[in-house]
């Protein structure tokens, strides 16, 4: 009787570890692309529980259906197909929602690392065939609740969490008054005014230079008689 318990325990240890996890509730998911839009039912991966599982352990998936993974802060991420029995197209979605990096048809159950070459803000992983089959290329957009709700788009790290700074009002002119121009009246019987006359002052006149009386003219010499002897 105890070994056929112990037989049962192990028995239902085995098939709650291989029992198929239930999918989660999805939100809608739209890709832009030069076909036009394309659009998916996909579960969000939040908790570090939900980013380490992703799809493990699940045989099938929708048609449209997919998983987003939640990378915040902003960062370079690596994924990969472990315990993953569906294949996979992998979405890697940069910080302004564009799409910058594509891994087409992952391999099932394998553990080799598909590296992001830049840093992303989500992933998104859905059945393989669709990028082909709807001409998903790279730096097209994707539109998600996640997405529009990023706090920071530019910033990857820690810096991420910080609340962007509102931007400076700009200046306002000053108001400027209108101030009424006071107007003169003329009165056209009032006497003119009479400017001020200008005092003259006397201009000294140049002295002249006295007269100086002219040499009195050589008187001639008169003959004087030698004296008789």
């Amino acid at each position: 009787m105890l070994k056929f318990a112990k037989l049962f325990l192990i028995v239902l240890a085995f098939s709650a570890c291989s029992s198929e996890p239930e999918p989660k509730p999805t939100t809608p998911l739209v890709i832009k692309t030069t076909e036009g839009e394309v659009r998916f039912m996909v579960e969000v991966a939040n908790t570090p529980e939900d980013l380490k599982t992703g799809l493990m352990h699940r045989t099938n998936l929708g048609f449209n259906s997919g998983m987003i993974f939640n990378i915040y802060p902003v960062r370079p991420t690596a994924m990969w197909m472990k315990n993953t029995k569906i294949p996979l197209d992998m979405l890697f979605v940069a910080p302004d929602a564009s799409i910058s990096m594509i891994k087409e048809n992952a391999e099932p159950m394998s553990e080799e690392l598909i590296i992001s070459r830049d840093p992303v803000r989500a992933v998104i992983e859905i059945n393989a065939g669709q990028v082909k089959r709807h001409g998903i290329k790279v730096g097209d957009k994707v539109t998600h609740m996640l997405l529009n709700s990023m706090v920071d788009v530019k910033t990857p790290g820690a810096e991420a969490q910080a609340a962007p700074q509102a931007p400076a009002p700009a200046a306002q002119p000053a108001p400027k008054a209108e101030i009424p121009v006071p107007t003169l009246k003329v009165d056209s019987q009032a006497p003119a005014p009479i400017a001020p006359e200008t005092p003259t002052v006397p201009v000294p006149q140049a002295q002249t230079a006295p007269e100086i009386p002219a040499a009195p003219a050589a008187v001639p010499k008169l003959p004087v008689p030698a004296p008789t002897l």
